[in-house]
């Protein structure tokens, strides 16, 4: 266990950045909304381009990773989230747009170039390391959701003084990657030249299932992330009490995703735990759409549970259902490609169906649908068949 704490270390590090600068955009939004009086449309592009960034990138992702092995990739992704996490804070609406879509390319990168390097580094103790980097991930969003709120109301730097926290983290980060991480990598992996979409993996219904998982619990983590403060707000919420109340539920969320991939890679089979946290989603998010006051701190804590848990496991089905390291490279490029592609769309479609309906409790049968269909597809992605 230490010897495995200690190998995963870097990637930890990285971890710790590659969703709380994004996520707190949600938090931001009702702020945002009263500063520069932007519409319910315009707040979705905002929390929808970096998802949109995520999927072209990983169309690219051949082309990028023929800039340096695994060690070197990752020391340029993880500078460039830095420079953008700082450079969204310069100016305004523009700014934040800007710099978000070159967060997301960097995102997208060391979302593609994680599981790579657990599958070089550390074979015989991947489901732990997985579990670890996605519980860190998901630990930090959760922080990341909690002080947000109180940093803006905190002095007249407003949304940007909630900004800088994670680009000092990133700078950190980014200099140890530099100084300490070795540029050689452990990889034999002789890249391929086929283009993204030469993918062989494209004709293969088990790595479309992952990929369809995959697509369909983003779509639900990025609309429930970016409109679920503005929601708990209408339920009678302050905006610093909805921010700890999300913030709660992704830690402890998070929290129980860190053991269940190295539980569950010891029966080489993900399909009950996979049906049973999606069916945790549909119910905790229809009871959020029918029930109000204290008693939706549960429900958002159990739907919390359900995404980060299933996020944890789509993670660890890429090192574990892939046969060699190339083979988790072309699945990590699809499951990316197309699962960012469909989580693109839904904090623009939740937005939306507000616009139409006028209600929220309504807004969210679209996240339940989801869940309903990720109970399906479930049982195709959770099998042990390698692709």
């Amino acid at each position: 266990m230490k010897n495995t704490l200690k190998q995963g270390l870097p990637i930890f590090a990285i971890s710790s950045n590659m969703r709380a600068g994004l996520i707190l955009i949600g938090p931001l939004l009702p702020i945002l909304k009263e500063e520069y009086g932007i519409s319910v449309f315009t707040e979705s592009i905002l929390a929808a381009t970096p998802l949109l960034c995520f999927s072209l990138s990983a169309i690219l992702m051949r082309s990028i990773s023929r800039l340096g092995n695994t060690n070197r990739v990752i020391s340029y992704a993880i500078t460039l989230l830095t420079l953008s996490l700082f450079l969204r804070t310069t100016f305004d609406i523009a700014s934040i747009l800007i710099f978000s879509i070159t967060l997301g390319i960097s995102v997208a990168v060391l979302n593609y170039m994680l599981p790579v390097w657990v599958k070089e580094n550390g074979t015989s103790n991947a489901g732990l390391l997985t579990g670890i980097y996605a519980s860190v991930m998901g630990s930090c969003a959760a922080i990341s959701l909690a002080i947000t709120a109180p940093l803006a109301e905190a002095s007249s730097y407003t949304w940007r003084l909630a900004m800088l926290p994670w680009f000092v983290i990133g700078a950190l980060t980014a200099l140890w990657w530099w100084i300490k991480i070795p540029s050689s990598s452990v990889s034999d992996v002789v890249e391929s030249k086929e283009s993204f979409w030469a993918n062989p993996l494209f004709k293969s219904s088990s790595a479309w299932s992952i990929t369809i998982l995959f697509g369909l619990l983003n779509m639900i983590h990025y609309a429930s992330a970016t409109w679920l403060p503005t929601i708990l707000i209408t339920k009678g919420f302050t905006l610093v009490n909805a921010g700890i109340l999300v913030a709660v539920a992704t830690l402890v969320g998070s929290l129980l995703s860190l053991a269940v991939p190295h539980f569950a890679a010891k029966r080489k089979d993900f399909r009950m735990v996979l049906i049973v946290f999606s069916i945790f989603l549909a119910v905790s998010y229809f009871a959020i759409s029918v029930d109000t006051g204290m008693s939706l701190w549960v429900w958002v804590i159990l739907g919390n549970i359900g995404v980060y848990v299933t996020f944890s496991i789509a993670l660890f089905l890429v090192v574990f259902r892939a046969a060699d390291a190339a083979k988790t490279k072309s699945l990590s490029i699809m499951m990316q490609s197309v699962g960012y592609v469909m989580a693109t769309a839904s904090p623009i479609v939740l937005g939306r169906l507000f616009d139409i309906t006028g209600n929220w409790d309504r807004a969210l049968y679209f996240i339940i649908g989801l869940a309903a269909l990720q109970v399906l597809v479930a049982i195709k992605a959770g099998s042990n068949e390698k692709v």
